[in-house]
């Protein structure tokens, strides 16, 4: 469920891009918007629709549950 308020919303947004090194582009191509779309978002303009929201909280999880596995030559 969405959460009701802007605030929240746009926290977890630039949380998860933060935790996945990601721009705003890149996260508004993996949910399916523009990247003024997640901008408003973060800058607290609106709210995501709630099919939207269904795709982010899909990434958020798949993230949060993600083991990131450095490539042989980094260890």
């Amino acid at each position: 469920m969405r959460p009701d308020d802007k605030a929240e919303i746009a926290r977890r947004f630039m949380a998860v891009r933060r935790r996945a090194f990601l721009t705003q582009r890149w996260l508004a191509e993996l949910i399916g918007l523009s990247r003024q779309a997640v901008s408003e978002i973060e800058h607290q303009q609106v709210m995501p629709h709630h099919t939207t929201w269904d795709r982010f909280a899909a990434l958020e999880a798949k993230h949060k549950l993600a083991r990131i596995e450095l490539p042989v030559h980094w260890q």
